[in-house]
């Protein structure tokens, strides 16, 4: 209980971590976004307000028009003289003409613009300078042009003209747009909370069945070694207490403890393969090759044994379809599959090994007469250290790790395995590899 205490602690803490990690990148992510937005639809409004100023900057600085004494469109006339117009503003522009000395010559044409515009102070080194003024809580933008003498204009030629742009209604809209922005964000970002907390929980459930697993998988491993470990040892301190007796004498204590060493040997080269697979440091020789090839090294050996035992092996291998595998491990794979059915399968039983193709893929069944498989234990047999029948393991010397190493080895060469009852009667467990087709 303790120990189940402290890993959930543990587990709360990494998920909290990680709650908060993912909480942190969707606010930089929003904040990130939100400013991006804002300054380009800022951006984008200051250059239509600068575009408008421009334009009102090129129809105040006109090309020089002819002087009074200057040919006519009818040739030289004394009489022509030309129009002088009067500042002219669009509408939210103002238009202030400064001498120089700083004197405002336009009041008149300013109108009721005047009371607000009087203040304004005149400097000569805003020339050409882009500038956002505020004017009795009024927002402006403003250019200061040097108008050329020859400006067809009078009123501007020679003079300084200061154009000022309201722009109350972007700011207001500008004001508006932040405020959409952020009560925007902010539920998005109520959203977002929801989303890193389950988040937070879908992405520590692999990590928590796989610290499961692993514990399970150390815990279970430990028995495993603890059994043959006592064995031998309480028959070495047997041996012992009687130093006098002769090998022959301890003929049986010694084979225990050499039956519980290749049982150890057998265990450990298991978990090997086991953390290798793991670890994707097994290193696969795939070539093409047939069936036929490397099945009768597995097979062959097996037949004498289950003869042996008073057992029937009937063999049906008629298919030859190319097959891309690595010969070794797929022998590994048949030698564990042969050895449980051996095991398992009663004297005067049938073990029977065939193959089929089956939606374009190579099957070969190695099936047995035994007790067979609960559906509830078909999907665990394959799993680490875990046996249907534990007793029956330990008598036979099996770890519960074989078929853990035939999944590894089957997926490894992108197949399947399963297992199904085989009426009326055992068990036969099916292995599906893929036919590699010549192009």
């Amino acid at each position: 209980m303790k120990m189940k205490s402290k890993q959930s602690t543990i587990t709360r803490r990494q998920q909290f971590i990680l709650f908060l990690s993912i909480m942190a990148s969707f606010a930089i992510l929003f904040l990130t976004l939100g400013l991006i937005i804002f300054n380009s639809f800022q951006s984008s409004t200051y250059k239509s307000i600068d575009k408008e100023m421009k334009s009102e900057v090129a129809s105040v600085k006109k090309q020089p028009n002819m002087h009074h004494d200057d040919p006519g469109p009818q040739g030289p006339n004394p009489q022509y003289k030309k129009k002088e117009p009067t500042p002219k503003a669009p509408f939210q522009a103002s238009i202030l003409v400064f001498n120089q000395k700083g004197k405002l010559l336009n009041k008149s044409s300013l109108g009721n613009r005047y009371s607000i515009l009087k203040n304004i102070k005149f400097n000569k080194k805003n020339l050409n300078k882009k500038q956002t003024i505020v004017i009795k809580n009024m927002n402006f933008r403003s250019i200061l042009i040097k108008v050329s003498k020859n400006n067809n204009n009078p009123m501007y030629a020679g003079n300084y003209v200061l154009i000022m742009q309201n722009i109350d209604t972007q700011i207001q809209t500008m004001e508006n747009f932040e405020k959409i922005l952020a009560i925007t964000f902010f539920v998005f970002w109520v959203i977002a909370l929801v989303i890193s907390y389950f988040l937070a929980r879908i992405n520590m459930l692999p990590i928590v069945r796989s610290w499961k697993q692993q514990t399970e998988f150390v815990n279970d491993a430990a028995h495993e070694l603890r059994t043959p470990l006592t064995i031998i040892q309480g028959k070495l301190e047997y041996m012992l207490t009687k130093p006098n007796k002769k090998i022959i004498d301890e003929a049986e204590s010694i084979s225990v403890s050499l039956d519980e060493v290749n049982r150890l040997n057998s265990l450990t080269n298991n978990l090997l393969d086991l953390a290798r697979f793991d670890n994707a440091t097994t290193q696969l020789n795939f070539e093409s090759t047939d069936p036929k090839i490397f099945l009768k090294d597995p097979i062959i050996p097996f037949k004498d044994i289950i003869n042996s035992q008073n057992k029937v092996f009937q063999i049906s291998l008629n298919y030859h379809p190319t097959l891309y595998l690595d010969r070794d491990k797929i022998k590994q794979l048949l030698i564990i599959l042969l050895d449980n059915a051996t095991k398992y399968t009663p004297k005067n039983g049938t073990i029977r090994i065939y193959d089929q193709l089956v939606n374009g893929k190579y099957q070969l069944i190695i099936a047995d007469t035994g007790v067979g498989i609960k559906d509830s234990d078909k999907e665990k047999v394959f799993g680490r250290f875990y046996r249907v029948d534990k007793s029956r393991n330990q008598s036979s010397g099996g770890h519960g790790l074989g078929l853990a190493i035939a999944k590894q080895i089957v997926e490894n060469h992108h197949g399947n395995i399963s297992v199904r009852d085989n009426l009326p009667q055992g068990s036969e467990f099916v292995v599906e590899l893929p036919i590699k087709h010549n192009k």
